[in-house]
């Protein structure tokens, strides 16, 4: 039986996991929250004047890059127990079960950690000529998965926490998409589309990631007159303007 600890108590301040097991999800959680350091570290390579020290900062950098993405391979295949790093959800189905719809939402956190990590990754060894990056750490496939992803977690039966869920994700893949493809079409944007002209809750994503780049827009008045504004935000908050 699990201990019962009041809010109250002396020892609500120990570590709950001694009492309750951590959650796939609580795992996966445990590693997002070091991307925020990465992409600081990202913020103090880029901006560092001085050539010798930005290069160091880069490699440390990479190397942490690699240790995140080897706590992530960890998940996955430990935890989930998938293999393959491509792995895709099977949405093609008129009613998803609510297993599918928990697998959609966790493996849409998966594959946004995934995008940003890669991204990171790929910036900070940019100016490192002989680094050569394996298949997996291009950030595109899972922008794709995560399209997929939000479809289902958008699919009426989902409700409105449905809506809640796809956010992140869905902001995650097209503010990169945005970064690299600019104005351009892409199969990865056609699928995001086509979700978002359905009937039900894909126009309420939609509302929402606008908003957020209006927000990025009036932080970033320069930009505003130009007709490209979404792709330099973009690149702005990838770091890919000067990466």
């Amino acid at each position: 039986m699990r201990k019962r600890i009041l809010f109250n108590s002396p020892e609500w301040t120990a570590v709950p996991w001694v009492e309750i097991a951590k959650t796939p999800k609580d795992l996966l959680l445990d590693i997002l929250v070091e991307i925020p350091a990465l992409l600081e570290d990202l913020d103090l390579a880029i901006d560092c004047p001085d050539a010798d020290r930005q290069r160091a900062l880069r490699q440390q950098l990479i190397q942490n890059c690699w240790t995140v993405a080897g706590r992530l391979s960890d998940w996955r295949i430990q935890v989930i127990g998938i293999a393959d790093p491509a792995y895709q959800l099977n949405v093609d189905t008129p009613s998803p079960s609510l297993d599918l719809l928990a697998a959609s939402h966790i493996m849409s956190l998966y594959w946004s950690i995934c995008v940003i990590l890669y991204s990171t990754l790929r910036i900070a060894s940019g100016a490192i000529a002989s680094m050569e990056l394996p298949p997996q750490t291009e950030p595109r496939p899972y922008c794709q998965r995560i399209a997929e992803a939000v479809s289902l977690l958008l699919h009426p039966v989902s409700g409105l926490h449905g809506i809640q869920l796809a956010n992140f994700p869905a902001t995650v893949a097209l503010l990169y998409l945005n970064a690299v493809d600019g104005g351009l079409d892409s199969q990865e944007k056609r699928i995001f589309v086509d979700v978002f002209k359905r009937p039900g809750h894909g126009a309420t994503v939609e509302t929402f990631i606008s908003s957020t780049h209006l927000n990025l827009e009036e932080r970033t008045s320069p930009q505003t007159e130009r007709p490209d504004a979404v792709e330099a935000q973009a690149k702005a908050w990838l770091r890919m303007e000067r990466g």
